[in-house]
Order: structure tokens, then C-alpha cells, then sequence
């Protein structure tokens, strides 16, 4: 009863007062991820492209990499009820930091540093990224979100290029509106387990900590961390991992920062 009681404060206070973010995660706001807690959104990033097609779970396609099962739980806010038949779109880098449809784009070139980061800043002021280098397709897909409003994907842990460190693009759609867009991440201390693992210890040195990331900062990032993740099999990281994630949001506002999408 008494850690129910204070669920319920802590998921006030995040409700009513977004300036209390920061105090709501040093007070466990991963004890708020089944709850009706407003998700803070993040920017769309340069690499976001349409694919209503690819409805499948198994993004993966050709690539290698730590075996990542991501369950997603969409909530309405205003009604503290899952959201039922919204479509979720993710996308993200492979191990080596390369995004399909941009492969000819190196993820370790300094100017593709620079550049990725100006992006996301230039994003944030609705101006449209660049076209697409490529026709490939791997670890972007898009799930339909069942009763209980969940949808799974099975895709690998992503890699990082130097100026961001790993994270997840995911966008969500309601009656074809974009009601949300933001980008998931994980915590510091999973990431250096698995820069130790192959193929991401090609590139550990590049990795950069959460807290070092410009656009983790800007976009609340610590709000938005998986943090029920564990391995699949219960004891090895490196035989697969197993994670879920509450995004709340209101299904009858378009998000503000989907500037591709509808």
C-alpha cells in the first residue's frame, strides 16, 4: 500500500509539472513506466523515412549484432488506457553506426559527426534533412499495437557514431496523425558491458556516455531510458537481451516534431 501511495505522487507530480523531470527521475521514474506519465518527446533526427510497408517484427534483416526483443506500451494520458491499433514506427543504426536508406554516409567521417549533430539541430527548426543515399531497409520497420496497446520488434542493440550515443527512433501514429516522436536509450553501465561484445568493440573508443550526447540533453534523455531490459536467457548479455518501455502521450494532439511524417 505505502509504494503504491507513492507511485501515484510521483506520477502527479510528473504530470503537473514538467520542470520536475529531472527530480522525477532521480526518484525512480522507472517505477512510473506502467503508469499514465506524459513521455517527453525528442527530435525526429535526419534519417527518418516512410515505409508503411514494412509491417513486420523482425527488423533486422542482413545485420549482425547483440540480439535486442523491444516490447513497446503506448498509453493515453488523458484516459490512463492502453492505445489500441496505433501503428509504432522505429528506426536506428546498426553496430557500426550506419542507418539504412544513408549507407554511403561513413558513421566514424568527422564531417558525418559534425554534420549528423547540425542535422538534428537544423530538424529542430523544421528545416527537412537530405534525400536518401540508398534503397536498403534494415532495421526500420512498424508494428500495430494490440488491447493492452503493446507491439514487439526484434531488431539488435544499436550502434553509436561519435557524437550520439546509442539510441532508438521511434514515432507513433494514431488514425493516421503522429501524435508521437521521440528516441528511447539505455543506460551507461549496459552500454559498457556491451562495447566489450563483438562486433561493437571494433568501435568502443567512438562511444560517447548519455550525459555527453548534445541531443540526449536537449531532449530530456533521461527520461526516456529503457530501463527494464535484462538478458533473454536470464544470465548472459551477450546471448540477447530482452527489454519494454512505456511511451505515454495524448493520442488527439499531432506532435509537433514529426516534420516528415503526417
Amino acid at each position: 500500500m505505502k509504494s503504491t501511495i507513492i507511485i501515484v505522487l510521483l506520477s502527479s507530480l510528473c504530470l503537473i509539472q514538467q520542470t520536475s523531470a529531472k527530480l522525477c527521475a532521480r526518484m525512480g521514474r522507472h517505477l512510473l513506466e506502467t503508469t499514465c506519465v506524459l513521455t517527453p518527446e525528442g527530435g525526429e533526427g535526419p534519417y527518418y523515412i516512410s515505409y508503411p510497408e514494412l509491417i513486420r517484427k523482425d527488423i533486422r534483416e542482413d545485420r549482425t549484432g547483440l540480439p535486442l526483443q523491444l516490447k513497446f506500451t503506448l498509453t493515453d494520458v488523458t484516459k490512463c488506457e492502453p492505445i489500441h491499433n496505433a501503428s509504432i514506427d522505429i528506426w536506428q543504426a546498426d553496430p557500426y553506426g550506419f542507418y539504412s536508406s544513408y549507407t554511403k554516409n561513413s558513421p566514424d567521417a568527422r564531417r558525418r559527426r559534425r554534420a549528423a549533430v547540425q542535422d538534428e539541430k537544423r530538424l529542430s527548426l523544421g528545416v527537412p534533412h537530405a534525400p536518401p543515399t540508398d534503397n536498403t531497409t534494415f532495421l526500420r520497420g512498424v508494428q500495430f499495437t494490440d488491447e493492452n496497446g503493446e507491439a514487439e520488434f526484434l531488431t539488435v542493440f544499436p550502434g553509436w557514431y561519435s557524437s550520439r550515443t546509442p539510441h532508438i527512433h521511434v514515432m507513433a501514429h494514431v488514425n493516421g496523425k503522429t501524435v508521437h516522436v521521440s528516441q528511447i536509450y539505455f543506460k551507461n553501465d549496459l552500454i559498457r558491458n556491451i562495447k566489450r561484445l563483438s562486433p561493437y568493440k571494433q568501435r568502443a573508443n567512438l562511444a560517447p556516455t548519455n550525459e555527453a550526447d548534445y541531443i540526449f540533453r536537449r531532449d530530456n534523455g533521461h527520461l526516456a531510458i529503457v530501463n527494464q531490459i535484462k538478458p533473454t536467457d536470464g544470465r548472459r548479455i551477450s546471448r540477447g537481451l530482452t527489454g519494454q518501455i512505456t511511451l505515454g502521450m495524448d493520442p488527439s494532439k499531432t506532435s509537433k516534431k514529426a516534420l516528415n511524417a503526417s
